[in-house]
This record gives structure tokens, C-alpha cells and sequence, in this order.
């Protein structure tokens, strides 16, 4: 008997971050743009806070029909995230830039104070960003 539970994203309307951990339940969603890939991961699900939208409309047009990230679109991010309350807690994962794409950011999570979520008790430091993919 498979004992895991799967949740389809493909609507989702905001950007959401899945903490990389065994609980039994996979996330997928579609992503890559054109390329219509449907990566998954075991995980906890949040939704990260954007009242304006900015940080997803940044990513939405950043990564458009990417299937894997360079260095540089990294660092781009990367600069952005950090500049933005809602998103500075996360940075791009560079050892898995390959599985980064429209849609499905493999990130590294840092738990700060000053993070607009509360994050407690956790100690997992790997996790995935998400949205609607564009195709």
C-alpha cells in the first residue's frame, strides 16, 4: 500500500513554499513553462505572503519557460530576494540549479527573526518555491 498522499498545485494564485521533509504528503505542479514538466516533492506547504503580487511578477517574467537556472539567474534572484521582506529568508540552491526552473525554484531557507513568517521548531533548510507555471 503507498501510504503517500499527492496535492496538485496547478492553480495555484500566489507564491508558495514547500519545506523539504518526509511528512507523507507530495506536492507536484506543473513547470517549465512550454516545456510542461511536473516535478515533486515530499514536504510541508506554506503560502509566503505577497499582498502586491511584486515578488511573484518578478519571478513569473524572470524565469519564463526556463527548465534549469545559470549561475547568473541565481545571483539575480538571489539580489532580489534579499531586497524583499517577503523573500528574504530564502536563497537559490546552487547544487541543484539543473531542477530550477519556471515555476519551481529549488531554495535554501534560512530562519530569521525578522522573517514575515514564523517559522518554529524547524530545523529542515531545504525547500522549494512555487506558483502557476505560464503554459
Amino acid at each position: 500500500m503507498n501510504n503517500n498522499r499527492k496535492v496538485c498545485l496547478y492553480d495555484l494564485e500566489q507564491l508558495a513554499l514547500i519545506i523539504k521533509t518526509k511528512s507523507g504528503v507530495i506536492y507536484f505542479n506543473q513547470a517549465g513553462g512550454h516545456s510542461c514538466m511536473q516535478p515533486s516533492v515530499e514536504g510541508i506547504f506554506t503560502f509566503i505572503e505577497d499582498d502586491t503580487k511584486d515578488a511573484l511578477n518578478f519571478l513569473m517574467k524572470y524565469t519564463l519557460n526556463k527548465t534549469n537556472l545559470t549561475n547568473e539567474d541565481a545571483d539575480c534572484i538571489d539580489v532580489y530576494f534579499q531586497g524583499n521582506r517577503n523573500t528574504n529568508f530564502l536563497s537559490i540552491d546552487r547544487h541543484r540549479l539543473s531542477e530550477s526552473m519556471e515555476a519551481w525554484l529549488n531554495v535554501n531557507i534560512c530562519y530569521q527573526e525578522n522573517s514575515r513568517i514564523s517559522f518554529e521548531g524547524f530545523t529542515e533548510n531545504e525547500g522549494v518555491l512555487t506558483w502557476s507555471n505560464s503554459d
